[in-house]
């Protein structure tokens, strides 16, 4: 079995760098999406195997979409692009575990 950590990809440091505050720091594509994040950390922790299948699914499928969303919007978004992949991949990962 694989440690907690190895869930855990690297958007968690980019999501604890990013600031509320207006400064040069701050990441708005970063705030403006949460909602694919609530859902991986919901199917990571989900304790029923049949609801953990179906949170991987909608955590998935809000990634994709996310993705689709930067992909089309101008701007430098290489922090959350790499972010959502290493959770797509621990998401694969995790499914492979169920």
């Amino acid at each position: 079995m694989r440690s907690f950590r190895h869930f855990f990809p690297s958007w968690i440091r980019v999501f604890l760098k990013t600031r509320v505050t207006g400064d040069t720091g701050y990441h708005p594509d970063l705030r403006a999406s949460p909602s694919w994040r609530a859902l991986y950390v919901a199917a990571l922790f989900e304790t029923d195997e049949g609801r953990k299948v179906q949170r991987i699914h909608e955590a998935k499928t809000a990634l994709v979409m996310r993705a689709r969303e930067l992909f089309q919007t101008a701007g430098d978004h290489l922090e959350e692009q790499s972010a959502i992949e290493e959770t797509l991949q621990s998401l694969r990962v995790l499914e492979q575990c169920v």
